[in-house]
């Protein structure tokens, strides 16, 4: 059983019979990230996968652990969070834009979580950080409350020392991540402050009014975190008989 998310029916699950076998010509549209043409036979169980046509099919995301990861994310959140046959408009041509700028993107983590923005906006529970969802005041940044869907004004705000507070910029920076222009996106530059702030509030959002805890995500970081071993000297035989340490 293989999820595919579609243009014109959403998320499908169908039945790819076969793929195991050595020159099946299933088999390229189940590897993951590829973008493809399918032709499936509908049945009262589950549909059937029966041809397919690749038209990209991503290798370089498949070849690089971390563009892995943050691809991975996006296709993790919508078949986590998508109902079979449910249409999300717009859903697909995001996703397709968003593989094809991954496999170029400097800032892979940046476009992850604008994808991520953008999902949540396409469907309808993105946090609200351009007024404040309790008395409706207009004004970027304020402190981001996950029960209230967004960002509090200082009179609506709980005085609360650990929570999120979100500056006016890193609104204004939330709010063009979220329109998804990949092209826009890659000339963000993001400070150490931002970059924590947007990474909190998408976490915080998505475990509150999605319940989820990503796997991808963790993957990501524990990708992040790793690091090659220390190499050892390589001990050498002189001429004389003795050793001697190459660095």
């Amino acid at each position: 059983m293989v999820s595919f998310c579609t243009r014109e029916r959403g998320l499908v699950q169908a039945v790819a019979q076969g793929i195991g076998k050595p020159g099946s010509s299933l088999a390229p549209a189940v590897e993951l990230f590829t973008h493809s043409t399918l032709f499936l036979a509908e049945a009262r169980g589950a549909d059937r996968l029966t041809q397919c046509r690749v038209i990209e099919p991503f290798y370089a995301l498949r070849r690089d652990m971390a563009r892995y990861g943050y691809a991975a994310v996006a296709c993790e959140l919508i078949v986590r969070t998508t109902e079979p046959g449910q249409l999300v408009p717009g859903m697909f041509e995001m996703l397709v834009s968003y593989l094809r700028a991954m496999e170029a993107t400097e800032h892979p983590r940046v476009l992850s979580w604008a994808f991520e923005l953008a999902y949540l906006e396409l469907s309808g529970i993105g946090p609200v950080i351009d007024r404040c969802p309790a008395c409706g005041k207009v004004g970027p940044g304020g402190v981001y409350v996950a029960s209230h869907g967004g960002t509090l004004c200082p009179n609506c705000a709980p005085g609360d020392p650990s929570a999120l507070v979100i500056s006016p910029g890193t609104a204004r920076t939330i709010g063009a991540m979220r329109c998804f222009d990949p092209d826009a996106i890659a000339r963000l530059r993001l400070a150490d402050p931002t970059r924590h702030q947007v990474q909190r509030l998408i976490r915080d959002h998505i475990r509150y009014h999605l319940d989820l805890n990503l796997k991808s995500e963790q993957f990501v970081e524990g990708v992040g975190r790793w690091r090659p071993p220390p190499r050892r000297p390589r001990v050498e035989e002189d001429a004389s008989g003795g050793v001697s340490d190459d660095e």
